[in-house]
């Protein structure tokens, strides 16, 4: 069983990437209702930021954390 330093990384951890896929899909609603091309366009690049950001969480994960050897 982790220890609580370990369980409270991997909350914070999991909280970030809800966070980044509500943002996403909220992103992709708001361009669902617009014609416009420029919204249309800024909301694409929100969508690759969070998807950019996602990847770092990602790599956070994979990396040991350096509370547990503390």
């Amino acid at each position: 069983m982790p220890d609580a330093v370990t369980r409270r990384r991997e909350a914070q951890i999991s909280e970030v990437r809800h966070a980044l896929a509500a943002a996403r899909c909220a992103a992709r609603l708001a361009g669902l209702g617009t014609r416009e091309l420029m919204v249309r366009e800024l909301l694409l690049h929100v969508i690759d930021q969070i998807a950019r950001a996602e990847r770092g969480v990602a790599r956070l994960l994979s990396t040991p954390s350096r509370d547990a050897s503390a």
